[in-house]
């Protein structure tokens, strides 16, 4: 109970938040106070509820697709007959089975009726859930255990091990943290190097550290991704001597993932680093600050990074929030339990609930950073007017 009168208080907050502001922005209230009007009428914050709304549509959209993409490729019958069919068992328990299965998947019903489930499990409200059981001896179901979530995954099969049976949600969260942990650093890394790396190029335009830098940026986009990985894998793990494999606990074990990622994405973030500083050479507000008599490293520091930076900051949440979705092939190269390895095992067994999580928190995640990095465009560049007038 308490879960459920949290989780509605909050969505309470949200709503009537976002009515206040629009109360506000059309005057119906505080009409007559500066300052309530700057703060909730503020075009930034009605720019951030359209993009919010838009990102909701797509959200839902998604969220459509899926369903109808886990059943095409998954009949929930043929699939039944794949997890249980069995010449030894009783039809009676086959059925019951089948019948549990359906249940904790949203299979059962009408497709409309499948529809909503899958919708009101995905949907962010308080749900209890609970474990199923059947007794063979009794033909019945009984239940073991409930718990209170707030998106609804479904439980997993076809996993060998404790896992099988269990909530997806249960399943994922730890490997998010692991794939976030790795993941973060990699873009600390990837960022940290990739900006300078784009300044120093841009700065010594056509010269050996240019030429050095566009070279290593072909190299990589020449390489197919996977190839790639395991070269920074030869050079980290059998060169330099790092552990070839995860470990928990051991942050050198981390270091190759971590490294991989970090030289793999610095080169993109170089290239265009070192494409927008070159647009800003020959640009007039530059022209002028040379005619002023500005030093060249004046140019480069105050006025060209800083407009330069501009087009790069919507990449900024992108990067953070699909940290937490790790990284397939090289989580997969050196063994780590996270939400990338978690995709290749959802397809190799044929896990739809598993896989049907993934997608939808991709897609979730995916929208998140799209507006955040449109609303920090739009506070960072000044040429962005959130105004109708």
């Amino acid at each position: 109970m308490t879960s459920y009168i949290v989780g509605y208080t909050i969505i309470g907050l949200i709503v009537a938040f976002i009515v206040f502001c629009i109360l506000v922005r059309r005057q119906v209230i505080f009409a007559e106070t500066p300052k309530v009007q700057k703060i909730f009428a503020h075009p930034l914050l009605f720019y951030s509820f359209r993009r919010l709304a838009s990102g909701l549509i797509s959200f839902l959209l998604a969220i459509l697709v899926t369903f109808f993409l886990i059943r095409l490729a998954a009949p929930p019958d043929t699939t039944c007959d794949t997890l249980f069919a069995n010449p030894h068992i009783d039809q009676m328990v086959y059925n019951l089975r089948c019948d549990n299965w359906k249940e904790n998947m949203g299979f059962s019903g009408s497709t409309i009726q499948q529809l909503g489930k899958f919708f009101y499990s995905i949907i962010p409200v308080p749900k209890s859930l609970c474990i199923t059981n059947i007794d063979t001896t009794l033909g019945m179901y009984t239940i073991s255990s409930c718990r209170t979530f707030i998106f609804d995954f479904g439980r997993i099969y076809k996993l060998s091990g404790t896992a099988d049976g269990s909530f997806v949600i249960d399943y994922m969260m730890p490997r998010m943290g692991v794939s976030f942990s790795i993941g973060i650093l990699g873009v600390v890394v990837e960022m940290g190097l990739g900006y300078p790396f784009g300044i120093l190029m841009a700065r010594y335009q056509n010269g050996v550290f240019d030429r050095i830098g566009r070279a290593y940026i072909i190299s990589v986009d020449a390489i197919p991704g996977i190839a790639y990985y395991y070269v920074w894998m030869a050079i980290l793990c059998a060169w330099i001597g790092l552990p070839m494999r995860y470990t928990e606990g051991s942050f050198a074990s981390w270091l190759p993932a971590i490294l991989t990622i970090g030289f793999t994405g610095m080169a993109s973030i170089g290239l265009w680093v070192r494409r927008y500083m070159l647009d800003q050479f020959n640009s007039d507000y530059v022209k002028f600050a040379r005619s002023k008599g500005l030093s060249e490293r004046r140019i480069m520091w105050i006025h060209i990074l800083r407009n330069a930076i501009v087009p790069l900051i919507r990449t900024f949440p992108s990067a953070i929030i699909g940290a937490l979705l790790g990284t397939y092939y090289i989580e997969n190269i050196y063994n780590i339990p996270g939400i990338g390895q978690a995709v290749m095992i959802a397809i190799n067994s044929s896990n739809t609930s598993l896989l049907s999580a993934v997608i939808i928190i991709s897609a979730l995640l995916s929208i998140i950073s799209y507006i955040l990095g449109d609303v920090l465009t739009a506070v960072a560049d000044p040429r962005i007017s959130l105004s109708k007038d």
